[in-house]
Formats: C-alpha cells, structure tokens, sequence
C-alpha cells in the first residue's frame, strides 16, 4: 500500500481517541453542543461512511493498477511471440544466405570443364548465378525501416563482400567456361573477352555492386598486350585455384552468422523481463 493509505488506516484508528479527547475533555477552550451519545452516533455514522467509500476507492485504484500490469504483461507477450516468428524467419534467411555460396557446384561445375563437358558446367554455372541473384534481391527485407545493431551491420558487411566475391568468381567462371567451348570451335576469343568486358561494365553502370574482376582485367591486359595465346591458360587456371581464398571467407561469414542470431534471441529473450 501506499503512504497515503497507511495515513488514512492510522488516522481512523486514533481518531475515536481524538473524539473522546475533544467531546470529554472540552480541550482547546471549545465549547461542544449536544450530547455526547449523539456525537458518538454522529461519529460513528460518519466513519461507516468513510470506510466503506475509502474501500470502494482503494478497490479501483488496485484494479486499475492490476489491470495496467496485466496489459504491460500481455504487450511483452504478443511483443515477444512477433519477435519469435521474426527470429525464426530470419534464420532461415541466413540459412539460405549460407547455402546460397554453393562451393560444391562450383568445384562440380570446375570438374566438369577440365573433363571437356564445357556445356554441362555452363548449365551448372548459369544456375548458381541466377540463385545469387534471387538471394540479393531478398536478404535486405529483415533489416529494412530500422535502426541497425552493430551486429547486423557487421553481418551485412561481411554478407555482402562475400556474395560479391563469390558471385563475381562464379561470372569469371562462365567467362573461362565460353572461352574453351569457343577455342574448341576455333572462334574469335579476343571478340569474346573484349565483349564480356563491355557488358559487365554496362552492368556496374546499373549497379555498382557488379565489379570488373581482376580476372577480366588480367585479360584485356593479355587482349592489349598481344600475349592472350601465351598466357591465356595460365590466367584461368590462376583465377580457378581462388576458390579456395574465397572458401575461407565463408568460414567467416559462418562465425559473423552465430554470432548475430545469440545477439537477436538475446534481445528477443530481454523483452519479458
């Protein structure tokens, strides 16, 4: 309770003393009229009334307070059942986000052109690089409209240099993949690489995150310099043996990841208490 109820819980418990002082007693010099008997049942009436109202008025006052308790508890509640949902969809977005940077059907697809199926690793790349670019287009939804934690900052940066890596090694790919079937057909590769060339840029123009690799660049290099008959194969078997510096950055991304959802079921957890 508080200090103004314990005031009126004392106040009522001295006051027929109080009364008793004043009506007896004549203190202070006042002059009382009536009887006695008819002060008592004055009193007496009087703190019927009292009591009964002071009861009334405490009841509400309690309901009202258990009632805004019970309305904070039940806010936390749905508060906390939302974030759940969140979470869980979340982390199945940064499941898929994992799964997306396929290592295995890039090394298949690796496989497939040393053994001369050039057409079997092309369908191969072409699908993982139409999956990166789905996966791009969907991630940014979670973190959208809010203030981003550091945590979710440091995921989204180490997410997007490594997508960016990856999906610029599987481009590169494609890129050596048309080179063999074309030196298998005996077409014009300078045509080929100084075309490809062209379209990324056009691609960077539209959207920055697309970059021309240092794989394409090492190319025009050999394009510009006469040397791409020399020094073609050496370049691309360069560029494929990356794959295993851009693995690495996987792993990273894999603790980054760990570390983000205990962050996020930490802060979910914090609403109910």
């Amino acid at each position: 309770m508080k200090k103004g109820d314990w005031f009126v819980i004392v106040l009522l418990l001295i006051s027929p003393i109080l009364i008793n002082y004043i009506v007896l007693g004549q203190s202070f010099g006042i002059t009382v009229n009536g009887s006695i008997d008819g002060w008592l049942g004055f009193y007496g009436a009087f703190v019927g009334a009292i009591i009964p109202m002071f009861i009334l008025y405490r009841t509400r006052m309690w309901n009202k307070e258990d009632n805004d308790e019970t309305r904070k508890s039940l806010n936390k509640i749905l508060q906390y059942q939302a974030k759940r949902i969140w979470f869980e969809g979340l982390r199945k977005q940064l499941d898929e986000n994992y799964r997306i940077l396929d290592f295995q059907g890039a090394i298949l697809a690796i496989n497939e052109m040393a053994l001369g199926n050039c057409q079997t690793a092309m369908e191969l790349l072409m699908q993982l690089n139409k999956s990166i670019e789905m996966q791009s287009h969907s991630f940014d939804l979670y973190f959208c409209g809010k203030d981003r934690t550091e945590e979710e900052t440091v995921y989204l940066i180490c997410y997007n240099e490594v997508l960016r890596e990856y999906g610029c090694f599987v481009n590169d790919l494609i890129i050596v993949c048309g080179l063999k079937m074309r030196i298998e057909k005996g077409d014009d590769i300078e045509l080929y690489i100084t075309v490809s060339i062209q379209k990324i840029n056009e691609l960077h123009e539209k959207d920055e995150s697309v970059i021309l690799s240092h794989f394409l660049k090492e190319l025009k290099g050999l394009v510009d310099a006469k040397l791409l008959k020399c020094d073609l194969e050496k370049v691309c078997e360069k560029r494929i043996a990356d794959i295993s510096m851009i693995h690495s950055e996987k792993n990273k991304l894999a603790q980054v990841t760990s570390e983000l959802l205990k962050f996020e079921e930490r802060e979910i957890e914090s609403i109910l208490h």
